[in-house]
């Protein structure tokens, strides 16, 4: 059975009452348990996938939906937020839907029978997010939570981002970084990057900066990264302004769940605004 690295599920929780707010990716599954209409986060729970590779991950996500009653419930409201890499934003100006294909596929290889291509439509930007996903994620998504409402992960980060941004932010995954860099409220970059040691993180996000032009710029991290841990030294090296990136304000937050530091799941607050 896949285990969780970390799971808080109060006993006596109410679903009906509740939002389910969820993050799949080839990594992993994340999940959030929100009360409806209050900020108050009830639960939370985040699973790390054995092979975090494109296609290795539809069997194990199933096991934990089979696995974990919880998703036998009914919620108020289920939003998914889909964590894939193979993402083009595209101006209103030039935005051809029947070219979706060919734009992607010209940036992320041949399209497959096995992809689904969709698209968001992020009107303070005035952009469309149009993205590939694999068919059987969705499906299995689609028939586990049939009123579920998704969006690209991109597309969250964007429609949450302050108007007066100014940073960079790193969200950890196994294997993957999804970073994101603003300037004075101007979205400079938005993608994600794979890497295999400390050194490939700091790499990347030094290069970054050097393409970007960025220099004495704040980077906050997120996901499953301590404080001394490896990955979080290396960083420290070339980055003054490191701090963890914190949970919306407002939000209260059950006992179980304080025992955790915030930035483990403050990046799954991302949602259709």
């Amino acid at each position: 059975v896949l285990k969780p690295v970390f799971e808080i599920i109060p006993g006596d929780i109410n679903t009906t009452g509740c939002e389910l707010l969820c993050e799949v990716s080839n990594e992993g599954f994340s999940y959030l348990i929100n009360k409806s209409g209050e900020n108050n986060c009830l639960g939370a729970g985040v699973y790390h996938f054995s092979a975090p590779t494109h296609g290795h991950h539809i069997i194990e996500l199933q096991k934990i939906f089979e696995t974990q009653d919880l998703f036998e419930k009914e919620f108020n409201t289920v939003s998914i937020i889909y964590s894939f890499p193979e993402s083009v934003m595209i101006p209103f100006s030039l935005y051809n839907s029947h070219k979706n294909a060919e734009v992607l596929n010209m940036m992320h290889g041949d399209f497959t029978d096995n992809d689904l291509i969709l698209t968001d439509m992020i009107l303070d930007r005035q952009v469309y997010n149009c993205y590939r996903l694999p068919s059987e994620v969705v499906r299995e998504i689609s028939n586990r939570f049939p009123s579920s409402r998704g969006l690209h992960q991109y597309t969250a980060l964007l429609q949450n981002m302050a108007a007066d941004a100014n940073g960079i932010s790193v969200i950890f995954y196994p294997q993957k970084i999804v970073l994101t860099a603003a300037k004075e409220g101007q979205v400079l970059l938005i993608n994600c990057f794979s890497y295999k040691s400390p050194e490939d993180v700091s790499y990347i996000i030094l290069n970054v900066c050097k393409q970007l032009n960025l220099e004495n710029i704040p980077l906050a991290v997120s996901g499953l990264i301590e404080k001394d841990s490896a990955l979080y030294k290396e960083i420290y090296k070339y980055f003054d302004q490191v701090h963890f990136a914190t949970t919306p304000p407002g939000y209260h937050f059950s006992v179980e769940m304080t025992q955790y530091p915030p930035h483990y799941f403050g990046h799954l607050f991302a949602k259709d605004s």
